[in-house]
């Protein structure tokens, strides 16, 4: 075994002790020529929007494949011009000439990085070089300021919220309206209930019915003379029975009621005289005669038949004993009672009627939107609060990995095996737990030289971290992944049974996603793990991914 694969199995024995995904097989890369390429600027000082023009020269053989650098590669300085290749030829010797035209529109010290040209596969590395850029000099005098305008708050986009308010109203007014309707009807009936006591709701009832009819006094039609009577002896009746003189006066005929009355007043229970009960039965026996014979009075009659009431109303008053101290209280608590019984009664019917306009708004919303809308937006769902709150993009380890992701990832130490110690530097950063709702970690490996890394063994090497960890049935894919702008890797993705969080004998089913990114020295990976079921977290994946971008990840020293 030579020297160079002696070194390739040491370092593929070390990667399977580093924890967390983060395994590394490395290779040494071949020896660079740096004295065939060469590259120089054509200043070190501009002021802000200025351009540099940047130049690399490579000499090379006729038959030798060269490529440039393309895209951002100079960041922090920004290429706004990159022109075509140039090419002069001496003897079997050729001189390619690449230019770029690079700014910055911020003031500072700032070093264009090193640059990598590939030679027939071979990388050569261009020297790195710094450049100071200056503020612009304004001529306060001349040049018209303007005071810093105060910050503006921008209203985030409401997204569902006018939908829920909407919802939210319409259930609210329903309620409002028929709350409203039981507790007018409620008050309706108490008003009703705290009508006047029977003897001057009686003396009440027989004015206004003299009143309605006074005009009516001698009428020749029988249905208005048959309802005066009907309504002036209904009067009389209900106050019998309200003063529980007769309790069945309205059902009972006119000889049931006087035979009754003659009764009550032989055992002395009443002090009615013979010619008071005479008198109501010659008002009942003529409106019997109107009702059923159809029989019209004279003229003046259903007067003075409305007077002899009135009179017999009184006479019944005063010959009822006054109510003792014990049945006044008894009637109080009665009224009490029913007022409390009537409080009740409308809250029940409040609460219950409220409940049920509920149950039937949500019945109408699981049918139009789904159940899992509706619990999702009622009772709540992390996920779905991490994918619509407030995203973050940042920047994490060293060169840069740019992510968004609704919460900080938080730096954690994730010791390095003994063998890598002093040998390479590791970042680690993290959200959440490897068998929760959602776990997220981005990792950058950097290691002296410029060794060549395999991105499929790092995979494989997190792959079996995973099932170590106690994740099994394990499904992998693997396919090219390309970041928005330009950097690739290789992305793996499947599903898997992971522990519980709560309960590590039961297993739920999962979803995986790991980015891998490797450049000369350099690994970085970022990998994410959710429930299988869980809708939001696959969409929180999907924007991560789709924001992930790399800078000068090639470009390091």
């Amino acid at each position: 075994m030579n020297n160079k694969e002696h070194t390739i199995f040491n370092l593929n024995k070390m990667a399977r002790v580093i924890p967390m995904a983060v395994f590394i097989f490395l290779a040494f890369a071949k020896n660079t020529y740096a004295q065939q390429v060469t590259a120089k600027i054509d200043t070190t000082g501009i002021t802000i929007g200025e351009q540099i023009n940047y130049q690399i020269e490579v000499e090379a053989d006729t038959t030798d494949l060269v490529m440039f650098p393309e895209g951002q590669t100079f960041s922090p300085l920004e290429v706004i011009e990159s022109y075509k290749t140039d090419t002069s030829f001496a003897a079997a010797k050729y001189k390619l000439i690449k230019k770029y035209g690079l700014t910055q529109f911020d003031s500072g010290t700032y070093t264009i990085p090193r640059q990598r040209i590939i030679i027939n596969e071979r990388p050569f590395m261009t020297d790195s070089m710094r450049v100071e850029v200056a503020n612009v000099a304004v001529d306060t005098t001349k040049q018209k300021l303007y005071d810093i305008k105060n910050i503006i708050e921008v209203e985030k986009a409401p997204g569902h919220l006018v939908e829920y308010l909407l919802w939210i109203l319409a259930i609210i007014a329903v309620v409002g309206i028929f709350l409203f309707f039981i507790i007018r009807r409620s008050k309706k009936k108490a008003a009703a209930e705290r009508r006047l006591p029977p003897f001057e709701q009686a003396i009440t009832s027989l004015h206004q019915l003299d009143e309605e009819f006074q005009a009516q006094d001698g009428n020749s039609d029988p249905v208005v003379t048959k309802t005066y009577y009907s309504r002036l002896t209904d009067i009389v009746r209900k106050y019998l029975v309200e003063e529980h003189v007769y309790d069945r006066s309205m059902e009972s005929t006119s000889s049931e009621l006087i035979e009754r009355l003659h009764e009550e007043r032989a055992e002395g229970k009443i002090e009615l005289s013979r010619e008071t009960i005479h008198k109501l039965e010659e008002v009942l026996r003529r409106a019997d005669l109107t009702k059923f014979a159809r029989t019209l009075p004279m003229e003046g009659q259903a007067h003075a038949d409305r007077v002899a009431m009135e009179q017999v109303v009184k006479e019944t008053k005063e010959s009822l004993p006054e109510p003792t101290e014990e049945e006044l209280l008894r009637d109080e608590e009665y009224r009490k009672a029913k007022e409390a019984q009537r409080k009740r009664r409308l809250i029940i019917t409040g609460i219950l009627g409220t409940v049920g306009i509920l149950v039937i708004s949500l019945g109408i919303l699981i049918a139009i939107k789904g159940f899992d809308y509706v619990k999702d937006n009622l009772i709540g769902h992390p996920s779905k609060e991490l994918l619509e709150g407030d995203w973050v993009r940042s920047e994490y380890g060293v060169p840069p990995m740019i992510i968004s992701t609704p919460k900080v990832l938080k730096r954690f130490d994730l010791p390095l095996p003994q063998e890598l110690q002093g040998k390479a530097e590791m970042s680690s950063f993290m959200y959440g737990s490897l068998f929760g709702q959602l776990y997220i970690i981005e990792s950058t490996t950097r290691f002296g030289g410029q060794q060549e890394i395999d991105p499929q063994n790092v995979v494989n090497g997190s792959i079996s971290m995973m099932e170590s960890q106690g994740a099994k049935n394990m499904v992998v894919k693997n396919e090219k992944f390309t970041t928005p702008n330009g950097a690739e890797g290789l992305k793996t993705f499947g599903s898997a049974e992971f522990p519980n969080e709560k309960d590590k004998e039961s297993f739920e089913k999962g979803e995986y996603t790991i980015l891998t990114f490797t450049a000369k020295g350099i690994l970085q990976q970022l990998i994410i793990v959710h429930k299988e079921d869980d809708k939001y977290a696959k969409q929180i994946v999907e924007r991560i991914i789709n924001s992930v971008e790399l800078q000068n990840q090639n470009n390091q020293k």
